[in-house]
């Protein structure tokens, strides 16, 4: 009987309802997403830099160099010599050394020039075709092939500079050689080459015969190298040493003023929202203090009543948590297909995390009903059966 006069008196003010949901589902959601891409991004961006322990490059902003070597997302901040790469991997305390050369791009997918050890430093493997084999071969990133179409056998022109609107070198175009399986991390983003196919590219561009590379990703034998190498790097003229953990943190931490605002706008929404349902259970017991005192004239007793008020609350946090739960569901779904197309979602975390938002939620449902039950439960009978 209770559960029946429950939805009944849902249904008899279905805007207040409706206005209490949607207020409650939006905080839910705002909290339940804030913290669950914070945690998605973090991992994200530690798995872009999985096995990078520093980047060397042009001395500048040794953020912007991670940026640009790491993620893909700045332009360096010059070149470096190769020789000065060939000596880093003699170094005794590096176990790799790959060069990378940047300038170039296509339909706004960085064309990257490195050695053949790049592609299986990233873990990626060859759907078709095959890795370069000669200059101006190249393979392309399985979110590359399927944004422009490009297939084995194909040929494109690189644009000069990293955006979609430089100037094209249709002198030396690319021949796909390949195309690579998705694998999650910023290979996906890029079209691989080799670095003689860059320096051939801009051979009329050098400003000396020497070769260049842009950047050296560099993985350490040891841990404890970490603690010397960087020193004596940035020690040598025109080279910079970056930690990628340390730059990647050093961004995320300069937005949580960012996650802080929205997390407390979330908890705006859920207060508001908890002020709409405690006004819409007491406008809704004003009107039907007649029936529940029938109710009690009929045997029901307080606890009974005090049930039907909190089962009122308690369904509308299980509708609004549903909701919620389905937004943050598209939020993350939208982030990973329309920005980041290679987000590994832990929905394991997401669930917990949407497990944690409908017990605060319920919490405070059960806090706001409070005055109601109290109110419920010292309804005068008598009174009320003799005002009908």
């Amino acid at each position: 009987m209770i559960t029946r006069l429950i939805f009944r008196f849902l249904w008899e003010r279905p805007w207040q309802f409706a206005l209490a949901v949607t207020l409650c589902a939006l905080g839910l959601a705002s909290a339940i997403c804030i913290v669950w891409l914070q945690s998605l991004l973090e991992t994200h961006a530690r798995r872009q830099a999985q096995g990078i322990d520093i980047v060397v490059g042009a001395q500048g902003s040794a953020l912007q160099n991670v940026l640009a070597a790491v993620y893909y997302l700045d332009v360096p901040n010059g070149n470096i010599r190769l020789a000065e790469v060939d000596a880093l991997r003699a170094n005794p305390l590096v176990a790799k050394a790959i060069p990378i050369a940047l300038g170039d791009s296509v339909a706004g997918a960085r064309i990257v020039g490195t050695t053949p050890e790049f592609v299986s430093f990233y873990g990626a493997t060859v759907a078709s075709g095959e890795l370069p084999t000669a200059p101006m071969d190249a393979v392309i990133g399985a979110a590359v092939a399927a944004r422009t179409g490009l297939k084995v056998g194909d040929s494109f022109a690189g644009a000069h500079g990293l955006g979609d609107v430089g100037v094209e070198h249709d002198s030396h175009p690319y021949r796909v050689s390949g195309l690579l399986n998705p694998t999650g991390r910023v290979i996906d983003q890029t079209v691989v080459t080799l670095l003689e196919s860059v320096w051939l590219v801009h051979e009329g561009h050098a400003a000396s015969a020497e070769k260049e590379a842009t950047f050296a990703l560099i993985q350490l034998k040891s841990p404890i190298a970490m603690a010397t190498l960087p020193r004596v790097i940035n020690q040598k003229p025109g080279l910079q040493a970056a930690v990628p953990a340390m730059e990647s943190a050093r961004l995320l931490i300069s937005f949580d003023w960012v996650a802080l605002i929205v997390k407390a706008f979330a908890g705006v929404l859920i207060v508001a929202a908890m002020a709409s349902l405690l006004g819409a259970l007491l406008q809704a017991l004003a009107r039907q203090e007649p029936e529940l005192a029938l109710l009690r004239a009929m045997g029901a007793s307080r606890r009974q009543l005090s049930a039907l008020m909190l089962g009122e609350s308690l369904v509308l946090v299980a509708v609004s948590s549903v909701v919620a739960g389905a937004l943050a569901a598209v939020g993350v779904w939208a982030l990973r297909t329309f920005a980041l197309p290679g987000l590994v979602i832990d929905l394991q975390q997401g669930f917990l995390f949407w497990l944690a938002g409908l017990l605060l939620a319920t919490v405070m449902a059960i806090v706001a009903t409070i005055p109601v039950l109290w109110r419920s439960a010292s309804v005068d009978v008598a009174a009320q059966l003799s005002s009908r």
